[in-house]
């Protein structure tokens, strides 16, 4: 009996210590991820999809942000500690007789806004004055064109580029 007691106790004491800012609550407005959709060259407002699609940090210590996949958007962090990020769209084509890798770099270069949230979820950035560049390869590019659709990126409502392939 008396251990009950006490473990209520313990229990009690354990809720009692948990403020609701101890946890960030989910639909909390947290850093937001670039939206990019892939539509066709020949028809812009047409979405296509990329088949193979992986996607890499361009610096020395390379991160595996997107596995090969086929999708017609995806969303991708940018450094919250930098004002330029560096990603690589890789894109593997593989037929009967060879496999063949296409490597395109983005530049993605904004301002940072950081703005508190709460003390359980902390800080959020928003990047304003979005900017890329595709580094030309010459006509090895699989990447057409990019379309920037909006420049701040300050949520995940609706995409913010578009690129063309």
């Amino acid at each position: 009996m008396i251990k009950r007691i006490i473990v209520l106790i313990l229990i009690i004491f354990a809720f009692k210590g948990c403020t609701k800012d101890d946890i960030c609550p989910e639909g909390t407005a947290i850093t937001p991820k670039l939206i990019i959709t892939f539509n066709d060259i020949v028809n812009p407002t047409v979405r296509r999809q990329v088949v193979g699609l992986s996607i890499v940090t361009n610096y020395a210590d390379t991160v595996v942000v997107l596995a090969r996949t086929t999708t017609d958007s995806i969303a991708i962090p940018l450094n919250i500690n930098s004002d330029t990020t560096k990603y690589k769209f890789i894109k593997t084509t593989i037929t009967d007789t060879e496999t063949i890798v296409n490597e395109d770099s983005i530049v993605f270069v904004y301002q940072r806004y950081n703005s508190y949230v709460n003390r359980a979820c902390g800080f959020k950035t928003e990047f304003n004055n979005l900017e890329t560049t595709l580094e030309e390869e010459g006509t090895s590019n699989w990447i057409q064109e990019i379309i920037t659709n909006r420049d701040t990126i300050n949520d995940e409502n609706e995409a913010h580029l578009t690129i063309l392939h």
